[in-house]
């Protein structure tokens, strides 16, 4: 008795957050998780990794270590669900052949469940807290927080048919989290995430025929240095999980980096020097609205009167129609593809929008390639590489800005939006007004 009141109460649980995994292989789904579950490091979630100051070594000293960051733990524990998606079709009255998303099934923590289960219990876990688990309502991360999505499946219209199930699923928790007044924090609803070709590829089957033409020891290197193939998913499931967990606690990340940011600079005021005309620089005005306007390279107003394309997921106006390659690179000029392709027949059409030249949310592009995201959402809408990169048509384009087409939305000039709210005009496909009464019609 003695010994226990010493020993005092017991921790806490963990905090974790749990993450699926869909595909439409089985055996690949059990590859990811078996890597998943192999490396410690893809187990967990290191917040203090997440900030923009972890890599300082000023930072990491006895002042902030005691107190790295408020109100957000240390480590978030990752639960990762292996599940498969089963597509079939049907035809509908007109003779069309209609596919349709059959099952999506959890198959155990190893991913090898002969008899998958359903997800359905998961979400069921958000509403209860009578289990002790961090899954409960309030938990940071209730029922199924994100799904990285992969292993065969990559098409933009499967993957609406997950998150429209997923979404179907969590429609009670999201429901609730909107009644009680969270304002887009990341945590209402699931992230849903698909992961994307390296450069030089242009689909993911692409990609993954590459990595099957492959030699025993490249597999075995690319899969340990997690570049390609299963090893590349399995970061990418740990990417989601980051994401997820930045976008949990991003307040307390960016009150973070803002006082680290001002202690660094008070630090390092007293080694440039002490003469009066050092310091008389750092108060001038003209360093301090440098200093303010920072932030100011995320924003990017293209015109209002030309087609725009905003993000797919928060809707955040990222180019114009000025900012795209003039002129357009040549359809089909070129094919690296292996597997029996023809010269000149690319896949159908350009799936991908070229950028002119970085854009001030582009953060420079500083790198040989890297990734976009969007600047108010943090999600991935695309990449770049200076030495270039194919695009679905075929053509290597050199350097390449890439943003797939299924990651943003077209967004109408706004006097054309205006017409069309009037009644009196629609603006169809082709960009030819039409009578409002014979467009109803035809449609």
């Amino acid at each position: 008795m003695d010994e226990a009141d010493a020993e005092g109460p017991p921790p806490p649980p963990p905090t974790t957050c749990r993450v699926a995994v869909v595909g439409a292989h089985r055996q690949r789904v059990a590859r990811v998780a078996a890597i998943l579950h192999a490396d410690d490091s893809l187990g967990c979630v290191e917040t203090a990794s997440l900030t923009s100051t972890s890599r300082h070594p000023s930072t990491i000293d006895d002042a902030t270590s005691t107190d790295p960051l408020k109100g957000v733990p240390p480590t978030v524990q990752v639960e990762y669900l292996p599940c498969v998606a089963t597509f079939d079709t049907y035809e509908d009255e007109s003779g069309e052949s209609v596919r349709y998303l059959a099952s999506l099934e959890y198959l155990g923590i190893n991913g090898t469940l002969a008899k998958g289960k359903s997800l359905a219990p998961f979400f069921d876990a958000a509403d209860s807290n009578g289990d002790g688990d961090d899954v409960g309502e309030d938990a940071p991360f209730p029922g199924i927080s994100a799904v990285a999505i992969g292993c065969g499946i990559e098409s933009e219209e499967d993957v609406e048919k997950v998150r429209g199930l997923l979404e179907t699923l969590s429609a009670a928790q999201t429901s609730k989290k909107h009644t009680t007044g969270d304002e887009g924090d990341g945590q209402s609803g699931v992230v849903i995430e698909c992961v994307q070709p390296n450069a030089g590829y242009s689909s993911m089957t692409e990609e993954n025929d590459a990595f099957r033409d492959m030699a025993n020891e490249e597999k075995k290197e690319a899969t340990l240095n997690r570049t390609i193939g299963p090893g590349k998913m399995a970061k990418f499931a740990h990417d989601v999980a980051e994401r997820i967990v930045r976008q949990r606690w991003n307040e307390e990340f960016t009150a973070h980096e803002q006082s680290a940011s001002g202690e660094m600079q008070q630090e390092a005021q007293p080694a440039t020097d002490e003469s009066p005309l050092r310091s008389t620089v750092i108060d001038d005005p003209i360093s301090d609205t440098q200093t303010a306007s920072q932030p100011a390279p995320e924003t990017h107003a293209p015109n209002p009167e030309k087609m725009r394309y905003a993000c797919k997921r928060c809707r955040t106006v990222l180019f114009g129609v000025d900012d795209l390659e003039d002129p357009p690179h040549a359809q089909s000029q070129h094919d690296f593809r292996k597997r029996g392709h023809k010269s000149g027949q690319g896949s159908a059409g350009c799936q991908n929008h070229f950028i002119a030249q970085t854009l001030p949310w582009m953060n420079g592009c500083s790198d040989v390639e890297g990734k976009f995201h969007c600047p108010k959402c943090n999600a991935k809408v695309g990449h770049y590489s200076w030495t270039g990169a194919q695009c679905s048509c075929g053509t290597w384009v050199t350097p390449a800005l890439m943003i797939p087409v299924s990651k943003v939305d077209e967004m109408r000039p706004t006097s054309q939006n205006i017409i069309a709210a009037t009644g009196a005009l629609f603006i169809g496909h082709s960009g030819v007004g039409i009578p409002a009464q014979e467009s109803a019609e035809g449609s």
